[in-house]
């Protein structure tokens, strides 16, 4: 059983506070990637210079922007509107956490990359510090999905229920501390 969304309590404020902190830490991978270069042996490395990693900073983009999205309609309420919009929140929170789970990804695999066009080979042996914000970066991103999947938990965990001995669910009933059921 889903908590009542109407009645608030503070799984509701968490869960939208992770949301956000989802939306900042993208961004911060995002601009740590975008910040990532280091002189190498003839040149510069940067992520421009490797198309998963320009993939990495994309989907950190685009999840910054879809977790904004969900910020923003659940404090306008309407995120329960309709069943599609149901749906549609979903599809967006999962694309969201594939997003950056594949991101992260991407970006520890850095030490692997090949050698083509610019790229140098070993890079991570001539350019350490370019490495180290990837993987900075990478970091981020695995912290923003599991603050997503953290708010994603808190929305919509089960509720705690407790049984009398008769069967019945056990709660405040009618607040004179009572199990009658008048």
């Amino acid at each position: 059983m889903a908590r009542d969304k109407s009645s608030g309590g503070w799984w509701n404020a968490a869960s939208l506070a992770l949301r956000i902190a989802t939306v900042a830490l993208s961004v911060a991978s995002m601009v740590t990637m975008a910040t990532a270069s280091a002189a190498a042996p003839a040149s510069t490395v940067s992520y421009r210079d490797y198309k998963s990693l320009r993939y990495s900073l994309s989907a950190t983009l685009i999840t910054a922007a879809l977790q904004a999205l969900a910020v923003y309609l659940t404090v306008r309420g309407q995120e329960q509107e309709a069943k599609a919009a149901k749906a549609l929140g979903h599809l967006v929170d999962t694309a969201a956490q594939v997003l950056l789970y594949s991101s992260s990804a991407v970006s520890f695999a850095v030490d692997d990359f090949g050698s083509c066009s610019r790229r140098i080979t070993g890079v991570c042996k001539t350019a350490a510090e370019f490495c180290r914000q990837v993987h900075v970066a990478g970091a981020i991103s695995i912290a923003a999905a599991i603050t997503l999947s953290v708010s994603l938990y808190l929305k919509d965990a089960p509720v705690s229920v407790s049984l009398d001995g008769d069967g019945r669910k056990s709660g405040t009933g009618c607040g004179r501390a009572c199990h009658c059921h008048h």
